[in-house]
């Protein structure tokens, strides 16, 4: 049988061969997790007009590359080229005016500017140039939404607590939509036909019906205070941008739920092609963000940012989230902070409670493993050893007496 000590030193190697494995893996997931910070992937192009900017509305054209921000302190619109991962200052559309959310229509090639003044601007996008000015007989114009559904550009008031439609083939104003409170961000949702409006007053979201103008239901969100809103038709589920969390609404069930991964935030927008939510929160000079979330609302990263960045918009076709920075245009890539996928961190997770449960199963059935082995010959005792040699000298002693006297006859 071996010694004790050779037993223990067997057992630890055998453990430490079965546990090793499964820590490098448990380690991977969380190596994973560590390098899984948005903040690395930022890039910052630097743009003295942008840098000396402050900012409302942020739209990105998929066709053509170009990336639209309300410029309030240069009244106008500046244009950047992002057709390639370095993007470049084109010009600044000069509205005369400050301007606050925007709304692409990029199957008519136009852009709709909310102005001060309760006016919209109309641009045309192919020649950065302002075509048209529509009164909306409205004291404000805040944010603004578009359907290529409706042909349909949807108008917020603010405090005048209307929604006014414009018929974006001929400019005209259509229908004043009220809803019966001040009013933040409109969206129209394709899937049911609906008009959405945030009501920040009343922690609400009222439905309306855009073809008659009535209410048709209204979602409370308590202490919310909703500002933006986007949402994903195929999911039904909206996302609010709360004063100090983010809310996500099943608007057929009404179901809702709350996160502080970001801290509240103004305009939220949905990109369909990308399948994601993108929300910026501006607050002070140490904890504004940009904070990105996959289509369903699972939470997928965020950067810091300025408190000038009260938008951001997705490009799809470089995989980038654009917003304004300090020094220029920032971006960052949130495919490259994702979260390991669930089974990863599932496994992860696993290792940290399995690996000591490893341990202890695996010191008894390693130690009856060991005793079912063939043991060793016994060695010889130190008094076997005496009596041996006790022996060998009788028979010396035997063999000599019989040499000097001889054998008996």
């Amino acid at each position: 049988m071996k010694p004790a000590g050779s037993l223990v030193a067997a057992l630890l190697s055998a453990i430490v061969s079965v546990i090793v494995p499964v820590l490098a893996a448990a380690g991977g997931v969380f190596a994973l997790g560590a390098c899984a910070s948005c903040q690395s992937t930022v890039r910052v192009a630097a743009m003295p007009v942008v840098a000396a900017g402050s900012f409302d509305g942020v739209v990105a054209d998929p066709n053509t590359h170009r990336l639209y921000m309300a410029d309030r302190t240069a009244k106008g619109v500046d244009v950047v080229d992002i057709s390639s991962t370095t993007p470049r200052f084109l010009a600044t559309v000069n509205l005369g005016a400050m301007p606050s959310g925007l709304a692409l229509a990029p199957d008519r090639n136009r852009l709709f500017a909310a102005v001060e003044g309760g006016k919209v601007a109309v641009i045309d996008t192919r020649s950065a140039r302002v075509i048209d000015t529509i009164a909306l007989n409205a004291s404000s114009v805040d944010l603004l939404d578009y359907s290529p559904q409706t042909q349909r550009v949807y108008a917020s008031t603010g405090d005048g607590g209307e929604v006014v439609t414009i018929d974006a083939t001929t400019d005209r104003v259509r229908l004043r939509l009220a809803a019966k409170a001040p009013v933040g961000q409109p969206r129209y949702d394709p899937a049911d036909g609906k008009l959405y409006v945030t009501t920040p007053k009343s922690d609400t979201l009222v439905q309306i019906n855009p073809a008659t103008g009535n209410i048709t239901r209204t979602y409370v969100i308590p202490k919310c205070g909703p500002a933006g809103v986007a949402i994903n038709p195929t999911r039904q589920l909206a996302m609010l941008a709360c004063g100090s969390s983010v809310g996500l609404l099943n608007l057929q069930t009404g179901a809702q739920s709350v996160t502080r991964v970001v801290q509240g935030g103004d305009l939220v927008s949905y990109d369909a092609a990308a399948d994601r939510f993108v929300l910026a929160s501006p607050h002070g000079g140490s904890d504004s963000a940009v904070g990105v979330f996959s289509g369903s609302g699972e939470f997928i990263g965020s950067v810091a940012a300025t408190p000038k960045a009260h938008a951001a918009a997705f490009d799809g076709a470089h995989g980038l989230v654009y917003a304004p920075g300090n020094e220029g245009l920032m971006s960052f890539a949130p495919a490259d902070c994702a979260p390991p996928p669930d089974w990863l961190q599932f496994l992860g997770g696993l290792s940290i409670f399995g690996v000591p449960m490893l341990v202890l199963i695996l010191i008894p059935v390693l130690y009856a493993k060991r005793m079912r082995l063939p043991r060793d010959p016994a060695k010889p005792t130190f008094r076997d050893l005496v009596k041996e040699d006790l022996e060998a000298e009788r028979e010396r002693m035997r063999a000599l007496e019989d040499g000097i006297l001889g054998l008996e006859p």
